[in-house]
């Protein structure tokens, strides 16, 4: 079964763009550049934002939503 939270981005558009956003040296603009060029990143962001803007407790709080363990996607991601 596909995991929700990644059923539309495969690993391999995945994995650049966190590459990407681990060597800037300003990765908050790196996001910000990617979100607007790319409507689903922009969605995420958004739901960042409205849970307060810390990124990993949205994650950890999305995923319990929907019963997915949240260490299985990062070491996906890994």
């Amino acid at each position: 079964m596909v995991n929700p939270i990644l059923q539309n981005m495969t690993m391999n558009s995945l994995k650049p763009m966190i590459d990407m956003v681990k060597a800037a040296q300003n990765p908050q603009a790196v996001l910000e550049q990617l979100a607007r060029s790319n409507p689903q990143l922009k969605n995420v962001m958004d739901m960042v934002n409205a849970n307060g803007g810390d990124a990993k407790t949205t994650f950890y709080k999305i995923a319990g939503q929907k019963g997915i363990d949240p260490e299985t996607i990062l070491k996906l991601l890994r």
